[in-house]
């Protein structure tokens, strides 16, 4: 874990009233007051510490949550067979790959992922001497004369010190329980879809990338939840595990905000290669970048667009690779031409020894 520079702090500007020891004194917490998700534990579960937990929790989301779609693929039941976004026939005549060399090839990222891992995440030593074992009432007294200075610069000083005298240890609180830990979070996400978008789009512009690299992936023309992370080893890498490293380096967040962030991103990939729209799949009702969306991405007329993922969609909106299902189904409706600008790209489809 990298640690958050505090020394940026003291150069920005602050206020006189912000920095007042009476005013201080009053809006600085004088116990922890930790919310339900913190524990003082060494360990979040006795049989595993957090540094391996960071390791095998996406690993197990990724095989636990597969595996429930594939159950759902497998019994055909008629509620979810209603609400695929292909029939079942299409994955086994479309696809390219099958299961067991998807998961072959997933496994094998997966040992790549944990042996990074082993490198990037800290020692269960350092991790229990400088997350853990950390005095909050310390870190509050901290941050309450920064907390000072953003509601006399918002509301300004008459009214921000009235604010502060009557609410100040509750928003100093609230912003180191929930503030922080959220803004860092958010920002994670936004990091791994900047990351994603831009090397996603790469190997969809340049021939050279997209035939030695992402064409494996799109072997998968009907997705599945196992599918999500086949990739070629190289892209799974750069893609996967190098982005939601970087995500956590660069929001400073602790190995326990990691496993969250990890397991997340985790569970909204093998979400979005679901198969199926259901809209109240909590990936699928909270986010347009969805199932329905990223399945766009998959058929030929949509291979140019939608790049985004895991989360927002908001690369796609901003640079105009964006298509909707109603565009999808617009494009369908042209397979003639649609079959000759395919013929004519030479990043689609995939070679013919694939």
């Amino acid at each position: 874990m990298l640690p958050f520079p505090t020394e940026v702090l003291d150069l920005l500007p602050s206020f006189a009233e912000a920095h007042n020891g009476t005013l201080l004194a009053a809006i600085t917490p004088v116990a922890a007051n930790p919310p339900f998700y913190h524990t003082t534990r060494q360990h979040i579960f006795d049989f595993i510490s957090d540094r391996y937990l960071a390791l095998a929790a996406p690993v197990v989301v990724y095989w636990v949550l597969s595996s429930v779609f594939h159950a759902l693929d497998t019994l055909e039941l008629p509620y979810f067979e209603a609400r695929r976004i292909h029939e079942s026939a299409e994955t086994k005549s479309k696809n390219r790959a099958g299961l067991w060399q998807v998961i072959r090839a997933v496994l094998f990222q997966q040992v790549i992922q944990t042996a990074v891992g082993l490198i990037w995440v800290d020692s269960d030593e350092e991790i229990l001497a400088h997350q853990v074992s950390v005095d909050h009432v310390a870190a509050m007294r901290f941050l309450a004369p920064r907390v000072a200075d953003v509601v006399l610069l918002i509301v300004g000083p008459k009214y921000g010190v009235k604010m502060l005298e009557s609410h100040g240890q509750e928003l100093v609180n609230f912003v180191y329980w929930w503030g922080i830990p959220i803004v860092q979070m958010f920002a994670g996400f936004c990091i791994i879809d900047t990351w994603q978008y831009f090397l996603h789009r790469a190997m969809h512009t340049y021939p050279l990338l997209y035939r030695q690299f992402h064409s494996h992936h799109h072997r998968l023309y009907v997705p599945f939840a196992f599918g999500a992370l086949y990739n070629h080893p190289v892209e799974g890498f750069l893609l996967d595990t190098l982005g939601a490293a970087i995500a956590e380096l660069l929001t400073f967040m602790t190995v326990r905000q990691a496993i969250l962030l990890f397991t997340l991103s985790t569970w909204k990939t093998v979400d979005d290669h679901c198969g199926y729209k259901l809209w109240w799949d909590p990936c699928q009702l909270l986010f347009a970048n969805n199932a329905d969306y990223h399945d766009i991405h998959h058929q030929a007329y949509g291979i140019k667009a939608n790049f985004a993922q895991p989360f927002f969609t908001n690369w796609d909106y901003l640079l105009g690779t964006q298509m909707t299902r109603a565009q999808a189904n617009a494009r369908r409706a042209r397979p003639a031409v649609d079959a000759k600008q395919a013929a004519k790209d030479e990043r689609w489809p995939p070679l013919k020894d694939e």
